[in-house]
C-alpha cells in the first residue's frame, strides 16, 4: 500500500520518503534504524560530561526571547535548573513550540551538554513533559533526507510497525526457528522499531540478522541447483598422469600435491565435482587445471577452460600447447577468431575432434555443443556470474566443475559465496619465488624511486605504472595514464615506453601486451585493464600512482603482475594525500603479502555494504547483517541450512514447500 494513505502523509512528504526508498507500507517495515539513542537515563548536570548527549530533568524558571542580530531570527531562551544547576535551555524557530513550554514545571530534555563553569547551555534538544513516560526510551535513528525530520521517520516506523508486525507471516520454517532459538518475525519487526530495552533489541536483531545470512546462503544453493550432487562419469587417474607429474620442470609444492588430491578424489566419486580452488596470484592454480583437463582427456572425455579475457585465454592456450605438445587436440574460441574459423571448430567440438576448448565468453554460445564433455574449469571466476558458469556445465551430462580464483576473498564472504563448495586453498608459493618488497613513496622520494627504477630497466628487466584514469580529467586532480606515458617517454628516452588502456580495441591492446611480453617494451603504462592480464616473469618493478583511489584487493592483483620470476619484485604505491582509511589500506599493503590476509583487512575496513554494494557477486542487499562482525552467526546459519537441504532431500515436506517458495523469489532478489 501507498505510504499516503498513512496520516500525516501528504503527496509532498510522499515525495520525499521515495527519495529515501520508502514507497510503501513493507519498505518502512524493512527499513530499519541506522543506530539507536538512549534517553532512558535520567543524569544529574554534575555527573554529565562536557559534550555528551544526555537526558536531563529541569524546572522552566523563566522564558525569554531575543532576535539574533546576524540573521534577525527570533530564539527562545529558557532558564531551567535541575537539582542544583542553572542553566539555558536555547531554541530556534520558537514559534510553533513556545506555547508548550510553561513556567515553575518540569520537562525533560535530551541534547549536548555544554558546560561553562556552574552553568551549562544545551541547544534545541528534544523535549517533553515529566510525566510523559514515553520519553525516557530507546529512540530508533533512521537514515534521513533534505526536508524530513527524524521525528517525522520515527512517527511513520513506529506507525507501520503497529499496523503491520501483528499480521506478519512467518517467513522461516519452524523447525529453523527452533534450531536457531529465533524469537517469532512478529516480535523482531515490532522491537527493531520498538525497542523496549536492549536484551530485546538485541533478539530482535539477532533474529533478523540470521534470517539474512540463512537465507543468502539457501538462495545461492537452489540458484546453483548444488542442494544434491549429480551422478557423474568417474576418471580415473592412469600412468600417463602420474609421468606428467614426475617430469614436470618443477616440484608441485605441498598445497598443490593436497588441492590434486581432492580433485582426484572428486573425479573418482561418481558425483559431480563441484571445487573452488582459492590461492594468491602465481601460486600455482593454471597446473592444477591442466592436471585436471588431462585426467579427462585419459578418460575419454572432453574439457573447456574458461577464461575472462582473450589475452588470458590465449596464455593458456599456448601454456597447454608447450606441456603437451600436439599429442591432444586444444582449440580457442575468442572474439578474435573469424567467424569462418569459429564455425569450424565449433563443428570439430561437437565432432568430438576437438580434445580441450579454451576460451571466453564465447565458450557461452548456443551453438556450442560438445560431444563429451567431462570437465569445466572457470579462470578468475569472480568475472563470470553464476548463471554464466552454469550455462557451460549445462553443455554435458553433469560434468565436473572446478572454479579457479586468484582474487583475494575474504574467508567470511567465501563462506557465503561457497558454501555449497568444496574449497582447497593453495596457500604457498612455488620454491624460489621471492614475496615482493612493498614501499610507500612520498613526493620527497620520488627521484630516489627513478633512479632505482633506470638501474632495473639497464639490468634488462622491465617495469609497469598503473595509473587511475585513461586521460586528463577537469574535475579530478589524478594522473592519467596518456599523460605519464609522455611524461616517461622524455623520462626514459633511451628506453622503449608503451601505453595500453580499456579505451583501446581489443586486438591492439593484445598487440601492446604481447610486445611487453617479448620484451621489446620495457616500459607499459597502463589503467587497472592489466589486473587479470599477460603473465610476464621478467618484469621486476610495479609502480601504482594515486594508490589511494585503489581498493585492497585492487592493489594486491595490481602488484601480483610482478613476482613472477625468481628475480626479487618490487611495489611502489605512490600518493601526495592520504585519509585515514587510505593510509589503513597501504599499511596494510607494505605489511602484508598474502592475499587472504589482505582480504579480511578488506572486508574489516570496508564492511561488508560495501563489498556487497559493488554488487560484483550479483548477491541481494544485506540490510542488518555484516560478515566483518557476524562470522558466528553466519556459520551457524550455515550450519542449519545443511541441515535443512538434508532434510527436503529426505521429502520433509516443510522444507520442500520451503524451498519452492524461495525458488520463486530468487529471479527478483538476485541480479545474477
Amino acid at each position: 500500500m501507498p505510504l499516503n494513505n498513512l496520516k500525516g502523509i501528504g503527496d509532498k512528504k510522499a515525495a520525499k520518503l521515495k527519495k529515501i526508498g520508502l514507497s510503501t507500507y513493507r519498505d518502512v517495515l524493512y527499513d530499519f534504524p541506522v543506530r539507536y539513542i538512549d534517553r532512558r537515563k535520567i543524569v544529574n548536570i554534575s555527573e554529565a560530561p562536557d559534550q555528551v548527549h544526555v537526558t536531563i530533568r529541569a524546572k522552566v524558571l523563566s522564558i525569554r526571547f531575543k532576535v539574533v542580530n546576524k540573521s534577525k531570527k527570533e530564539i527562545m531562551i529558557l532558564e531551567v535548573m535541575d537539582s542544583f544547576h542553572h542553566g539555558e535551555i536555547v531554541f530556534f524557530s520558537p514559534q510553533y513550540i513556545q506555547s508548550f513550554f510553561k513556567t515553575n514545571e518540569l520537562y525533560y530534555f535530551f541534547g549536548k551538554i555544554e558546560k561553562m563553569g556552574a552553568l551549562f547551555k544545551m541547544m534545541h534538544p528534544e523535549y517533553a513533559r515529566a510525566d510523559d513516560k514515553l520519553f525516557l526510551s530507546i529512540l530508533p535513528v533512521y537514515a534521513s533526507t533534505l526536508g524530513l525530520y527524524q521525528s517525522d521517520l520515527v512517527r511513520l516506523h513506529q506507525q507501520v510497525a503497529g499496523l503491520l508486525s501483528p499480521i506478519v507471516e512467518e517467513t522461516l520454517p519452524m523447525s529453523v526457528t527452533a534450531l536457531g532459538k529465533l524469537c517469532t518475525l512478529q516480535d523482531a519487526l515490532y522491537q527493531i522499531h520498538h525497542p523496549k530495552d536492549e536484551q530485546t533489541l538485541k533478539v530482535a536483531r539477532y533474529r533478523l540478522i540470521y534470517e539474512e545470512l540463512f537465507t543468502l546462503q539457501l538462495k545461492l544453493i537452489v540458484l546453483k541447483n548444488n542442494y544434491h550432487r549429480a551422478k557423474a562419469d568417474r576418471l580415473e587417474m592412469d600412468q600417463e598422469v602420474s609421468d606428467f607429474m614426475t617430469h614436470l620442470p618443477f616440484k608441485l609444492t605441498n598445497a598443490q600435491v593436497k588441492a590434486f588430491e581432492d580433485i582426484k578424489v572428486d573425479l573418482k566419486s561418481g558425483n559431480s565435482m563441484n571445487r573452488l580452488i582459492q590461492g594468491d596470484v602465481g601460486s600455482g592454480k593454471t597446473i592444477l587445471a591442466f592436471l585436471t583437463l588431462l585426467m579427462a582427456l585419459r578418460n575419454q572425455k572432453q574439457g573447456v577452460l574458461m577464461a575472462p579475457t582473450a589475452i588470458l585465454a590465449r596464455q593458456h592456450y599456448e601454456s597447454f600447447k608447450q606441456y603437451f605438445g600436439e599429442k591432444y587436440k586444444v582449440e580457442i574460441l575468442d572474439s578474435g577468431v573469424s567467424a569462418k574459423e569459429k564455425k569450424r571448430v565449433k563443428a570439430d567440438i561437437e565432432l568430438g575432434t576437438v580434445d580441450v576448448v579454451i576460451g571466453t565468453h564465447a565458450v557461452l554460445e548456443e551453438d556450442v555443443l560438445f560431444k563429451a564433455l567431462g570437465v569445466v574449469i572457470t579462470d578468475e571466476q569472480h568475472r563470470f556470474g553464476v548463471r554464466q558458469r552454469t550455462i557451460v556445465s549445462q553443455k554435458g551430462d553433469n560434468p565436473h566443475v572446478l572454479i579457479m580464483s586468484a582474487t583475494p576473498i575474504p574467508r567470511t564472504l567465501s563462506l557465503i559465496l561457497y558454501g555449497d563448495m568444496d574449497v582447497s586453498i593453495v596457500d604457498e608459493m612455488p620454491a624460489g619465488r621471492k614475496p615482493i618488497k612493498t614501499h610507500f613513496v612520498r613526493p620527497s622520494k620520488l627521484e630516489e624511486m627513478y633512479v632505482f627504477i633506470r638501474e632495473k630497466l639497464e639490468a634488462s628487466r622491465q617495469v609497469y605504472f598503473v595509473c587511475p584514469l585513461v586521460e586528463d580529467s577537469e574535475t579530478l586532480d589524478l594522473t592519467s595514464a596518456t599523460a605519464h606515458y609522455e611524461a616517461l617517454k622524455e623520462r626514459f628516452h633511451d628506453f622503449n615506453v608503451g601505453i595500453v588502456h580499456g579505451k583501446m580495441k581489443t586486438k591492439e591492446k593484445d598487440l601492446i601486451m604481447e610486445s611487453f611480453k617479448r620484451n621489446e617494451i620495457n616500459i607499459l603504462v597502463s589503467t587497472t585493464v592489466i589486473e587479470v592480464g599477460i603473465n610476464v616473469p621478467n618484469a621486476s618493478v610495479m609502480v601504482i600512482l594515486n594508490s589511494e583511489r585503489f581498493g585492497l584487493s585492487q592493489l594486491h592483483q595490481l602488484r601480483g603482475r610482478v613476482g613472477r620470476g625468481d628475480e626479487q619484485s618490487y611495489c611502489f604505491l605512490l600518493s601526495e594525500k592520504l585519509s585515514k582509511d587510505a593510509k589503513a589500506r597501504i599499511e596494510t599493503m607494505v605489511n602484508e603479502t598474502s592475499g587472504f590476509e589482505i582480504a579480511d583487512k578488506d572486508l574489516e575496513l570496508r564492511g561488508s555494504g560495501e563489498v556487497f554494494g559493488v554488487r560484483q557477486h550479483g548477491l541481494p542487499e544485506l540490510k542488518l547483517a555484516d560478515l566483518s562482525k557476524h562470522k558466528k552467526i553466519l556459520l551457524e546459519a550455515q550450519k542449519h541450512v545443511k541441515i535443512v537441504i538434508a532434510e527436503y532431500q529426505l521429502g520433509n515436506t516443510e522444507m520442500i514447500q520451503y524451498i519452492d517458495k524461495l525458488r520463486l523469489e530468487i529471479n527478483e532478489t538476485f541480479t545474477l
